[in-house]
This record gives structure tokens, sequence and C-alpha cells, in this order.
């Protein structure tokens, strides 16, 4: 190989492996707020308690796990016939490099069922 193609592999090397770092937390985050989210069917006491509840009960495990991408406010409860349906639906913006943003949108939805 020449010079310049091996050149060229770095560039795009370096490209994708900065491109990883800056996409990987954020997957990793809405994981873990998935997993939380699945997790609350499987909890009625939490539910019984209701909207606050729940939300609150959302926000100390946000807490706990150290998530910073996600508040309050981009979890929205709404009621429907069978129980609460909880849904997340919310962007992270993550620099790259000079003036080339990446965006990532996510989204989850849970029904949960009246006790």
């Amino acid at each position: 190989m020449s010079f310049g193609v091996v050149l060229v592999v770095i560039v795009l090397v370096v490209f994708f492996v900065r491109v990883a770092i800056a996409m990987v937390p954020a997957y990793t985050g809405f994981w873990q707020v998935q997993s939380i989210m699945d997790g609350l069917p499987e909890r009625p006491e939490i539910i019984a308690k209701g909207p606050r509840g729940i939300m609150q009960s959302i926000s100390t495990q946000l807490g706990i796990n150290n998530i910073d991408s996600v508040s309050r406010n981009d979890f929205k409860l709404e009621r429907v016939s069978d129980g609460l349906n909880l849904a997340l639906s919310y962007e992270v913006r993550k620099h790259l490099i000079a003036n080339v943003d990446v965006v990532m949108a996510f989204d989850h939805a849970v029904l949960l069922e009246a006790p």
C-alpha cells in the first residue's frame, strides 16, 4: 500500500473512533433509562402511588444511575383505559469536529397497568 492509502485509512479509523466516543455514552444512558422504564410494570407498589410516585421513582433511579441526559420533563404520563402510558422522548446533541454535531433521538413507551 502506498503512503496515501495508509493515511486515508488512518484518518477514517480516527474519525469513526471519534464518532463512537461521542455516541456510545448516549446510547448506554438510553439503555439504562429503558431498563428503568421496563422494570416499572414489575413493581405494582410504585404504580399504586400514582403519577407523582412513578415520577419520583424515576427521578430517584436516574440520580442513582447518574443519568444527566434525561430530565423528568422528558417523560409524559397519559391515562389510558388499561392504566397509564409512560412515554419518553428526548434528543442528545454531541459535538464532533469543528461545526459538525451529531443528534440522536430516543423514544420509548411502557404501559403501566393499574394494580
